[in-house]
């Protein structure tokens, strides 16, 4: 049975066993949940199905009223903080506008998605914490929109200081993944959740602003996501096709020693975030961030469990992933020392 595979058997045998968190209905606005240490999942599909039997073939003008009044209004820190990110008013125009002319041949697949993403939550929950026991939940999850921005990401919904506190799952784009690729998407969002937990504690601005914040924080939630549903592919982890990862891997040393003067020039995010958000150029490949911090963490877990590394500062990840980077340009083999 693979990984993935017995993740549904778990929760066939948590049912059996009277876990009844589980057995509840899928909208959960109002209810704590035991699995998620008291907090709950704020199902926004769920009202954007109201609305949208409302809104279905009308006019783009009278949609964005509907949804403003059914939607937008009732979750609006979600959607300013998670979805517009400070956008402006045309462009949150632009961005409604082409997510209310896509939905109609989505919302089949949105609708069986909004039946099962409960169950699916928990059960990432249950195997995220099978593998971090002492993970705890913190905030509220959000099963919202994004208007197809990502499948998962974590960000300050919660907080007025721009801390990223809160899950928010973008329903759209998960519902046409399988339920493996799901799993493994919320899997890497709770890794962050984790991390998170720690990293934010005390850091200065100057030391989370930069380049080697993101790569180890994506990185390590890649080789998170593989400690709890290991023997799946690297390109289920790292969402890559077989020839992005052939590729990348071929130009490691290359793209190591790119990132390593990223880095030590103290660049900042708007010249460092391409490797992360999807946009390749001939400098950058598509999304490399992923993959180069996933290889510098398997170097640094080799020394160190995921437990010790989520505790380091940003000054102490910064010398370790700076190390590894020069080793991975380098093309050096991470030797161990061992005891006789």
């Amino acid at each position: 049975m693979s990984t993935l595979g017995k993740a549904v058997f778990i929760v066939a045998i948590t049912l059996l066993l009277g876990a009844s968190a589980l057995a509840r209905p899928q909208s959960s606005n109002d209810q704590s949940d035991p699995l998620l240490d008291g907090h709950k999942i704020v199902n926004v599909v769920d009202d954007f199905l109201i609305f949208w039997e409302q809104a279905k073939g009308k006019k783009l003008r009278t949609q964005r009223r509907l949804w403003n009044r059914l939607v937008e209004n009732k979750h609006h820190d979600y959607f300013e903080r998670a979805v517009y990110n400070n956008a402006t008013f045309e462009e949150r125009r632009i961005m409604l506008n082409q997510f209310l002319m896509q939905i109609p041949a989505k919302i089949n697949a949105l609708r069986e998605f909004n039946k099962t993403a409960v169950s699916e939550i928990h059960t990432a929950m249950m195997n995220f914490k099978a593998r971090f026991p002492e993970y705890r939940q913190q905030r509220d999850i959000y099963l919202g929109l994004s208007l197809s921005l990502f499948d998962g990401s974590v960000r300050p919904v919660q907080n007025y200081e721009g801390i990223p506190d809160t899950l928010c799952l973008g329903a759209d784009v998960l519902a046409e993944y399988s339920f493996g690729q799901t799993q493994i998407a919320m899997v890497h969002e709770f890794f962050h959740l984790y991390h998170f937990n720690f990293l934010f504690e005390n850091p200065s601005l100057a030391q989370i602003r930069t380049a080697h914040i993101p790569l180890l924080v994506e990185g390590l939630a890649v080789a998170g996501v593989e400690a709890v549903y290991p023997y799946e592919p690297e390109t289920a982890y790292l969402h890559y096709s077989d020839k992005e990862l052939t590729a990348q891997k071929e130009n490691l040393a290359a793209n190591s020693r790119k990132f390593l003067e990223i880095l030590k020039e103290g660049a900042l995010p708007e010249k460092y975030e391409q490797w992360f958000t999807g946009m390749p150029s001939e400098e950058v490949p598509h999304r490399g961030g992923y993959l180069l911090g996933y290889e510098v963490s398997h170097r640094m877990l080799m020394m160190f469990s995921f437990e010790e590394i989520v505790r380091m500062t940003p000054v102490e990840l910064r010398e370790h992933v700076e190390e590894q980077l020069a080793a991975l340009a380098a093309d050096r083999v991470l030797l161990m020392a061992t005891n006789d």
